[in-house]
């Protein structure tokens, strides 16, 4: 059966996040006030917090996957910068272990804002929370380059773990390729990469400024309402049986057959989810 190693420190498993930086992330996300860049990393850095978390042990950080974070944007003249977004002592570095990140996060204090019972009123909290990459936002959205480079990061990684379950690709993005070519050829490329247990997973997230419906994990592009999003659909992966199973049955959607790893106008929830969604694979831990 394909997609049923489990994630060990024998067969480590590996998720690389493609986070879309370019000029267009400072517009509002869902219809909030929130920028999408801040959102988004809101979101990256919370399901951080939660690997290292679940890797910790009384024996100490267990090592069972590598994790990256890649940045994708342009320069003033349309040249691509495209890199490791992992701040501090991570910087650099297209893949580091759960250990690394563990061990080196950016504490910040923050104002939390939670309901006070006893008044009905609000209550401000401050909160440490823990950090490892920053909002940006500036220029195009080179797609091309960044899949090719998701490419080359894997291909080297899977040769060093032919035994894992296949690397989990996450693509965060508002908008269009800015930097030509066609993105499914580069997302069929990546796609084909494969260990002994399948093929690499891509899943993709638009992220949206409008306040609509999402459509979360179609199986029909005929269901999507633009060129785009049908776009989106084509470069994503077909979900593993095992987690479409779980999807239905414990986080209570109804997927069909053929369902996609991709959600079309996303809102911070829909957000929160898709990540915790495409990285499930998780559960096999031990």
């Amino acid at each position: 059966m394909p997609y049923s190693q489990e994630i060990s420190r024998q067969n480590k498993g590996c998720f690389l996040f493609l986070a879309d930086q370019s000029y267009s992330m400072v517009e509002p996300l869902g219809g909030t006030g929130n920028r999408k860049c801040d959102d988004l990393v809101t979101a990256i850095n919370g399901w951080l917090q939660n690997m290292a978390m679940r890797a910790s042990s009384s024996e100490g950080t267990k090592d069972w996957m590598d994790i990256g974070v890649i940045g994708y944007r342009t320069d003033k003249d349309e040249n691509p910068i495209i890199g490791p977004a992992l701040g501090d002592a991570l910087a650099g570095r297209n893949l580091v272990s759960i250990t690394e990140i563990a061990a080196n996060s950016r504490i910040e204090s923050r104002i939390q804002i939670l309901p006070d019972e006893e008044t009905g009123g609000v209550i401000e909290v401050p909160v440490e929370v823990p950090l490892w990459i920053s909002p940006m936002a500036e220029g195009g959205t080179p797609m091309c380059h960044t899949l090719y480079m998701a490419h080359q990061i894997l291909e080297e990684w899977i040769a060093q773990h032919p035994k894992s379950f296949p690397p989990v690709v996450i693509n965060l993005t508002d908008g269009e390729t800015t930097d030509g070519g066609n993105p499914i050829e580069y997302a069929e490329s990546l796609k084909s990469l494969a260990t002994e247990d399948g093929n690499v997973l891509l899943f993709n997230c638009h992220l949206s400024m409008t306040a609509a419906d999402s459509l979360m994990f179609p199986s029909n592009y005929e269901l999507l309402p633009d060129d785009f999003s049908r776009l989106l659909f084509q470069m994503s992966s077909e979900l593993p049986e095992s987690l479409v199973q779980f999807a239905n049955k414990k986080e209570g959607f109804s997927l069909q057959p053929g369902a996609r790893g991709m959600v079309y106008n996303a809102d911070m929830v829909c957000l929160i989810k898709f990540l915790d969604m495409g990285t499930r694979v998780d559960k096999k831990l031990r």
